[in-house]
């Protein structure tokens, strides 16, 4: 139930961030911006996928079912961090 609300709250903060990126990048035009605003989402997505999964594999039974789900969330939170490297190395 904690990872819930930890989801939410992070949900929450994502949204708030993505308004301000958002704004930033009508403003400036700028790739960093441009780069911020898919980073933000992309966990925007993971977060909404893991509250989810959580809620979904509270009913499944055996211990692989975590494998796949994991494993996407993972690879976006890969993609949001080398989206952020790559802005912030230009």
């Amino acid at each position: 139930m904690i990872d819930l609300v930890l989801a939410a709250g992070s949900i929450a903060v994502l949204l708030g961030l993505l308004y301000i990126y958002v704004g930033n990048f009508r403003g400036l035009r700028s790739p960093l911006s441009a780069g911020l605003i898919v980073f933000a989402a992309l966990f925007l997505v993971e977060n909404l996928a893991a509250i989810y999964f959580y809620l979904a594999m509270s009913t499944w039974t055996g211990s692989g079912n975590y494998a796949i789900p994991m494993l996407v969330l993972n690879g976006a939170e890969l993609v949001g961090f080398a989206t952020l490297l790559y802005v912030s190395w230009r």
